[in-house]
């Protein structure tokens, strides 16, 4: 069983970024996959604007989320429920900061780092800013090495899962299902997850994807049976994309553009 075996999106994410990342991105990406997986909701609301109307993204827990997860994402969670009951993307990025940050550096400190040692895929390390400032950080080591190209040539194959889609829904099924949580780093795909959710469900589920989480192994969760990509239809996907950007620039969720932090 390969080491990346259940790594959520921010954490292969991180895997193919090291020794540094884009921490802002990081985060959404979190946010995307447990919404995907159900952990997490996202209610699109439509306010009337002078010109059109606006759709503001809400964020919120789901209401019965799994009683264990893994610590990215009970962290993740937390965050969302501290924002609740307005879920607006500017109150859950600022509570993102209390939880981890101004530059949100603590996420990959705290969270997504240690889970890849945790793997087996990187370990603890101490870099310099400028030549200047050191911090501490993380360096894949052989394993994850090997790993990032294994990811990579997957991301790679899956750039071919459109064509599939209408061809071949299952080897589409296929490809998805090998890349895990990494899926979410192909930004190609995303216009076509309604129709990737279908091939999903239409796969042969057989032994080892049922729908459920791994009550096991608290950390294996990244099974695609139990992922619903047709929650992020293509406008839904636009309005927390969109909501997301303009929570880092003091907007109320409803579009713009926002900064990024590096880790």
């Amino acid at each position: 069983m390969p080491a990346s075996d259940g790594l959520s999106a921010p954490e292969a994410y991180l895997l193919l970024s090291l020794p540094g990342c884009d921490a802002r991105k990081a985060l959404k990406l979190g946010f995307m996959g447990l919404v995907l997986q159900g952990v997490l909701r996202l209610e699109i609301e439509d306010r009337p604007g002078f010109i059109r109307t606006r759709h503001i993204p809400h964020l919120r827990v789901a209401l019965n989320p799994p009683e264990r997860l893994p610590a990215v994402a009970a962290s993740l969670v937390r965050v969302v429920r501290h924002s609740e009951p307005g879920g607006l993307m500017k109150d859950v990025l600022r509570h993102a900061q209390r939880e981890y940050g101004k530059t949100l550096l603590g996420f990959m400190r705290d969270h997504l780092g240690p889970a890849l040692v945790a793997r087996g895929l990187a370990e603890p390390c101490r870099r310099r800013i400028l030549g200047i400032f050191s911090v501490a950080s993380f360096a894949r080591i052989p394993a994850g090495d090997a790993e990032k190209i294994r990811i990579e040539r997957l991301m790679r194959d899956a750039h071919s899962i459109p064509a599939y889609l209408d061809r071949d829904p299952a080897q589409a099924a296929a490809l998805a299902a090998a890349l895990g949580g990494a899926v979410l780093l192909v930004e190609e795909l995303r216009p076509h997850y309604g129709a990737l959710a279908r091939a999903l469900r239409d796969r042969d589920t057989g032994a080892s994807i049922d729908g459920s989480w791994n009550s096991g192994d608290p950390g294996n969760i990244w099974d695609l049976g139990s992922v619903d990509f047709s929650c992020f239809d293509s406008g839904a996907f636009d309005s927390f994309d969109a909501g997301f950007a303009d929570a880092g620039g003091g907007g109320d969720g409803g579009g713009g553009d926002g900064g990024s932090s590096g880790c």
